[in-house]
């Protein structure tokens, strides 16, 4: 019976090992497309785990991004931060699926499936909001630099 509890726990602190060496690894941006004007798409290969993490990766990276792919100022910027998936396809690989494509790459392979891991939406006379799509959360910046939740009117009905 000892043996087995202690295999158990082996197992255990040994997943908890890898799934943290996984998530905590460098986010890599594997394309950046820019129109120049409000919008920008970055594809991830991944994003940390958590909504407050996956937050924070954003605000780091922010500055960089902007100073990389300018956007035009005084205008509303939308950032959508899609995950990888299976790699890029295209509309024959994946006839049915909501793709996300990028003319520029020269390859027969030049989309994405939409799975937005966030969006950002900035605006100058607005606080910053963060969508996350896969828990359909969203959050906002205060001005003191704070993440505070934004319930949504349909919650608030419960």
């Amino acid at each position: 019976m000892k043996k087995k509890i202690s295999m158990l726990i082996l197992y255990l602190f040994l997943s908890g090992a890898i799934y943290n060496l996984w998530t905590l690894r460098p986010v890599e941006i594997l394309y950046v497309n820019s129109d120049g004007y409000g919008t920008i798409n970055l594809v991830v290969d991944h994003l940390p785990w958590t909504d407050r993490d996956k937050i924070d990766w954003y605000l780091a990276h922010r500055e960089s991004i902007n100073t990389q792919y300018p956007l035009l100022p005084e205008v509303w910027h939308r950032y959508y931060i899609t995950g990888i998936g299976d790699g890029f396809t295209n509309y024959e690989s994946s006839p049915h699926e909501d793709l996300r494509c990028f003319p520029a790459i020269s390859n027969e392979k030049y989309c994405v499936i939409k799975d937005h891991l966030l969006v950002v939406d900035e605006d100058v006379n607005e606080k910053t909001r963060f969508y996350v799509s896969d828990a359909e959360v969203e959050y906002q910046l205060t001005p003191e630099g704070h993440i505070e939740f934004v319930p949504h009117p349909e919650s608030l009905m419960e």
